[in-house]
């Protein structure tokens, strides 16, 4: 079962989707998109724990 997070169940305005086997690469993913597509240079306590909220099984 794999992992998979949506941009926009985090609260940004984005059709993003993430998916991974793990949940730690679902938040590596999470870290690269935030920087690459929003300019989130530092991905903070705050973020990873709303994030793993989201995070569903698929």
């Amino acid at each position: 079962m794999s992992k998979v997070v949506y941009c926009r169940d985090v609260g940004f305005d984005c059709d993003g989707i993430v998916r991974a086997e793990t949940e730690e690469e679902a938040l590596k993913k999470v870290a690269e998109h935030a920087k690459s597509v929003h300019n989130i240079e530092e991905v903070t306590e705050e973020i990873v724990e709303k994030v793993r909220k989201v995070m569903r099984d698929e």
